[in-house]
């Protein structure tokens, strides 16, 4: 079976058939501590879910490389053309052990032998402390276990250092470090990688990579 092929059979119709979909995120001692539940064409008649995520991005913009005023209709758009409509890009929502939508993460940029981390957001406090390390850690093990991914990515702005930390806690080094070109266009922020002599701030693009084998070397637990 294709990546592509697995990656539309998580893009369920109605939540109730994502839930049974759902990956179930576990601790070391084999404690369900919560779940990720992928996204399909159910959400874009969620309206509620749509609008967290519209204030949770809203809340966070600075972290992204593209930033411009977050709204419903906005997200809805995302969630419609750059998530569902994708065969190569595969969005969660998270849960934690008491069932509350708290955050989502995904893939994207799937191409059989990697895909990027994408899109982490922690929208609210609660549940097991380590719910988004312990999340990162059950995506991958889906990516590389069933998707049959060899390697992950993931992009980041250097300023965020605590999702840097939080991927090398998961076993991601730094690959490189990219300079940019920040941009501003009809209140939309845009950044674009470039030459040194080109950038225009002080932070960069760090990017990250992370191989199959020395995930499961560092995590064995997950195959048990």
């Amino acid at each position: 079976m294709t990546y592509q092929t697995l990656i539309r059979q998580m893009k369920a119709a109605t939540f109730a058939e994502a839930a049974q979909l759902a990956i179930p995120v576990t601790s070391a001692q084999g404690k369900t501590v919560g779940k990720l539940v992928p996204v399909g064409e159910w959400i874009l008649d969620d309206r509620e879910k749509i609008e967290l995520i519209s204030g949770w991005r809203k809340r966070a913009m600075r972290m992204f490389l593209t930033q411009f005023e977050s709204t419903y209709e906005k997200a809805h758009g995302y969630l419609k053309n750059l998530s569902v409509a994708q065969e190569n890009r595969l969005l969660f929502l998270m849960y934690d052990d008491a069932g509350r939508f708290v955050g989502h993460m995904g893939l994207a940029d799937v191409n059989g032998a990697s895909g990027e981390l994408d899109n982490f957001m922690r929208g609210v406090d609660g549940g097991n402390p380590n719910l988004v390390f312990l999340a990162e850690l059950a995506l991958l093990h889906w990516a590389f276990g069933t998707l049959g991914l060899q390697q992950s990515v993931v992009s980041v702005l250097s300023y965020n250092w605590l999702t840097v930390q939080l991927h090398e806690e998961v076993g991601f080094t730094v690959t490189e470090n990219l300079p940019l070109k920040k941009s501003e266009t009809d209140g939309v922020v845009t950044h674009a990688t470039c030459s040194a002599a080109e950038a225009n701030v002080k932070y960069s693009y760090t990017r990250l990579a992370l191989q199959k084998s020395d995930f499961y070397a560092k995590f064995a637990w997950l195959q048990r």
